[in-house]
């Protein structure tokens, strides 16, 4: 599979330009899936699963559907793994064009998923975590529970545990725009990564947008301040999700490079093979010197 690299807004619409008649012939495939999601309420289309190594199955359904049309992203759940497109890809992306080694130091700002546990059996050196500072004792036991033997991690991504240059990669995916201070977040990863090593992420990204949208922020009381309608996004640890206080735009590979990341870009994807449908699907991407 192929994946773009692209730095800025310009790089990016002149992709979209180039690639135009195959991004045309799969926005028709996916009015296909559409029809027979709208019909029989799912429907089931073959591809090649990555992370199987295998030919399967996915499913598209009615979650999370928007006006009438289905979340590709967060849908094409592959019948084995249970792993949907946005966690195929990004795992896709990450060992193709990355080669992470079986002993690699891999840190993953999410515990409590099936992300999590398909890179932790293939890569034991990882870990995870959640952020548990505002969950009730009985909510954290209850988790604690289910992944037994392993513990539940807490990690603040603002004041990282770990010690200097010590992680190979981090993988944060729709994590950052939860946190109000995202740059301080990133000056962690930076400093906890290793040198060459790699940041991988996604988060809501407006691909029309140079700038960043502040949804949301904190006054001097740490009281929330709305900027636009409030928007919530599923969280295990919480059943009333989390607060996202940005819509990302092309700034944010500037600020990559201000904490210290020597390179920045985004890299853009999708194939009819693999089923990463719903357009061109995007994850951004920063080196360590």
């Amino acid at each position: 599979m192929k994946a773009y690299k692209v730095s800025s807004k310009k790089q990016f619409e002149s992709l979209l330009l180039e690639a135009e008649r195959e991004l045309n012939n799969l926005r028709m495939i996916e009015n296909e899936i559409t029809d027979l999601v709208a019909v029989h309420g799912k429907s089931w289309v073959k591809g090649y699963s990555w992370p199987m190594e295998s030919e399967s199955q996915f499913l598209v359904d009615k979650m999370y559907q928007d006006q009438g049309r289905p979340n590709f992203r967060e849908r094409l759940v592959c019948y084995q793994t249970k792993l949907n497109n946005r966690v195929r890809g990004a795992i896709h992306v990450f060992e193709q064009q990355f080669c992470p080694q079986y002993t690699d130091r891999i840190y993953v700002t999410e515990q409590i998923s099936l992300l999590y546990n398909w890179i932790k059996k293939k890569y034991p050196h990882s870990v995870g975590s959640e952020y548990l500072t505002d969950v009730n004792w009985l909510t954290k036991l209850r988790f604690q529970l289910s992944i037994i033997p392993q513990k539940l991690n807490h990690q603040d991504l603002t004041a990282l545990s770990f010690s200097d240059n010590v992680l190979n990669h981090i993988l944060s995916f729709d994590c950052l725009e939860h946190i109000p201070d995202y740059k301080c977040a990133l000056r962690e990863i930076y400093r906890t990564l290793k040198p060459k090593g790699v940041l991988l992420f996604s988060v809501p990204f407006n691909t029309n947008a140079e700038k960043t949208e502040i949804r949301a922020s904190l006054d001097n009381n740490s009281q929330i301040i709305f900027h636009s309608e409030p928007e919530y996004h599923g969280n295990p640890m919480s059943k009333k999700g989390s607060l996202s206080y940005y819509t990302f735009g092309w700034e944010v590979l500037e600020d990559l490079r201000g904490v210290g990341f020597t390179e920045s870009f985004a890299l853009v994807y999708w194939s009819e093979k693999y089923m990463y449908l719903g357009g061109p699907q995007l994850l951004l991407c920063a080196i360590k010197k």
